[in-house]
């Protein structure tokens, strides 16, 4: 249900701004109005420790995830420790990334050098031979041959240091006199000229010294990343201190108004935790003034939800839509039985319901998970319960038949069909029924009837019709039921014609509102037509299930012992596919008859989710309030 909210004042002292800000963030209970919040840049410190749990998680073999649960005083108390590591292991990533710059910068100079190890001289003594000169390059392999004779006829010595694949890696000794000439020439033939390096050692000597350097650098390296794998586990304590700086730093967005010596913020309390909040501030002894009041009329105010384990995950779903208005009716208990059994029947398998059971109940208890990603692994697990329903209808195992079926929708589906339709037709009515609640809220008793009433009265005396035109009953009560029908069918087309134009002056307009609005007829009908989407997921859950099992059964027997590998290996990967594909289309599919044919009916939507100020946590996953735990807990 939508919780009626209330609008706080609360007035305080200075000197307890602190303390007062940690209890409300710490219970959760109060939403500060828009107008005291404002922008805070991210502090340095907090973006540093987040840098930090991002270099330690790179070293990890697998994640850790966000398990950590932490009473309210460890929570308030920042550890130095976690402050210093933080700054040792970003100084040491620092050092590690200028470790790699030199590295590659070695590198770079050994690969260039290695061709040439086997010059005998030093670089720099080339630089001062008075009447020779040495070029050093490569050559390609094919021209190798021509290159030789061309410098045969300049008096020049070659001598092959080493070769590639692809290459002939050589020095050239001539005399300086030709110069000219060489230089001419080896530029004709595409030769590759390496620069002169002036290294006072042989090259052999500083490819030698490169590799101590290398090495040295290799062995720094791996013992920073010893140090990051090492660390790891103080992950949790740097992923705390990280939700420590955040929830901080969260406080520094509420724009409190002040004077001297008092503080005031003005927000949303849900009206059953009002006294609440009192109770906390007054168990820590703090002086303050709580002034609350309902709401104005002309005041938006936040949507609070308050429903039982089973509707809440729900609430997932429909903020997908849109957030309820705080004015209207929750549609979430509503809702949520209708999504229940229509994924339930889409999926249909006794044995798809079994894993959906186990595996999201393993995931919800092990998984730690959180916000939306709970919230749908719980809708999956409990429709897990309407999948095995349907499943035991259809007399289905994973696509296997294993008794007569009361329902076979591969093979008889016009029972189906008829039952998803009428599934249709309790589903809207179910929707007109909340949409007139909604125009009796608002006052609104004349369009209430008229836009719900009216078709509620002509959609049941059409089902009666039906039921008493197609069924075999007995002579009486085929005539009461038929007689019935005429009555509701024709009374709720009166309220359109009498209703649908009462805003209307003239006789003209209101003739035209009775027309479209008994025209609506036809988007009823196709409303309720799309309720054979249920019987078509079904239909496709059960012959992709019933394929795959004979395709593994044909493989089974075709080859001795390979074949029954084969046929197990087809079995899995089907189902697997034909699981995930059909909780993927019951998903979308329920959710489509509840946006479009259900919240279509009544559902107004606009709203705005009451958030309490909390703390921030990314890597925490709970922190357990010792004292007072009845206020806060989970509604």
């Amino acid at each position: 249900m939508i919780v009626s909210m209330q609008k706080v004042k609360l007035i305080f002292l200075e000197s307890d701004k602190e303390q007062i800000l940690n209890e409300l963030q710490m219970h959760a209970l109060f939403m500060p109005d828009k107008k005291h919040f404002k922008s805070v840049t991210p502090s340095e410190d907090l973006i540093r420790v987040g840098k930090a749990i991002e270099i330690i998680e790179r070293y990890l073999k697998k994640s850790t995830g966000n398990n950590a649960i932490v009473t309210k005083s460890e929570f308030e108390l920042l550890d130095q420790h976690s402050l210093e590591l933080t700054a040792n292991i970003l100084d040491l990533q620092n050092t590690y990334y200028k470790l790699q710059e030199t590295q590659k910068s070695l590198k770079e100079k050994y690969e260039e050098l290695l061709p040439y190890k086997n010059l005998s001289v030093s670089q720099s003594r080339i630089e001062t031979l008075r009447f020779t000169q040495v070029v050093l390059g490569f050559i390609q392999k094919e021209k190798y041959d021509a290159f030789k004779g061309h410098m045969d006829t300049l008096g020049a010595f070659v001598d092959v240091l080493s070769n590639d694949d692809n290459y002939h890696y050589v020095s050239i000794l001539i005399d300086k006199d030709q110069s000219d000439k060489l230089e001419a020439l080896l530029e004709s033939m595409d030769f590759n000229l390496e620069p002169n390096r002036n290294y006072d050692k042989t090259n052999i000597e500083v490819i030698t010294d490169l590799n101590s350097e290398l090495e040295s650098i290799e062995k720094e390296m791996r013992e920073t990343e010893q140090f990051f794998i090492d660390s790891s586990k103080d992950l949790g304590a740097l992923k705390l201190l990280h939700d420590q700086l955040l929830s901080k730093e969260s406080k520094l967005q509420i724009d409190l108004l002040s004077t001297e010596t008092t503080v005031y913020v003005e927000g949303w309390v849900r009206s059953d935790q009002v006294d609440g909040i009192s109770e906390i501030l007054n168990r820590k002894n703090l002086v303050f003034e709580l002034e609350a009041r309902d709401a104005l009329p002309e005041e938006s105010v936040p949507t609070a939800l308050k429903n039982n384990r089973f509707v809440k995950p729900y609430e997932y779903i429909t903020n997908q839509f849109s957030t309820p208005s705080a004015s209207e009716v929750d549609p979430n208990p509503s809702m949520s039985f209708w999504y229940w059994l229509i994924f339930g029947i889409m999926m249909g398998d006794i044995g798809y319901g079994l894993v959906m059971i186990v595996a999201f109940s393993l995931l919800l208890k092990f998984g730690k998970l959180r916000g939306a990603t709970k919230d749908l692994g719980k809708v999956f697990c409990y429709s897990g319960v309407t999948a095995i329903g349907a499943g035991i209808l259809f007399g289905s195992f994973f696509g296997a038949t294993i008794f007569t079926p009361l329902l076979d929708p591969i093979n008889d589906p016009v029972p189906m069909l008829i039952i998803s339709l009428i599934l249709g037709v309790v589903h809207i009515v179910h929707g007109l029924i909340l949409k007139l609640v909604n125009s009796y809220r608002q006052k609104d008793i004349l369009g209430g009837l008229n836009d719900a009433g009216s078709w509620i009265f002509i959609l049941v005396g059409l089902s009666l019709f039906i039921t008493a035109t197609f069924i075999p009953l007995e002579s009486l009560i085929q005539n009461i039921l038929l007689y019935t029908s005429y009555v509701l069918m024709g009374l709720g087309v009166l309220i359109i014609i009498l209703l649908n134009g009462r805003e209307q002056k003239s006789i003209a307009g209101k003739m035209v509102s009775a027309f479209t609005g008994l025209y609506n007829s036809t988007s009823y009908l196709s409303d309720i037509l799309s309720y054979s989407r249920i019987l078509a997921l079904s239909l496709s859950t059960a012959v992709i299930a019933y394929t795959m099992n004979l395709l593994a059964e044909m493989v089974w027997g075709s080859i001795p012992v390979l074949g029954i590998l084969l046929g197990i290996v087809i079995y899995l990967i089907g189902h697997v596919f034909n699981f995930i594909m059909g909780m993927l289309s019951a998903y979308v599919h329920a959710g489509r008859l509840q946006y479009l044919e259900f919240y279509g009916k009544f559902f107004e939507g606009g709203g705005y989710l009451f958030e309490p100020f909390s703390l921030q946590l990314k890597y925490v996953y709970q922190v357990n309030l010792k004292e007072n735990k009845e206020i806060n807990k989970e509604n």
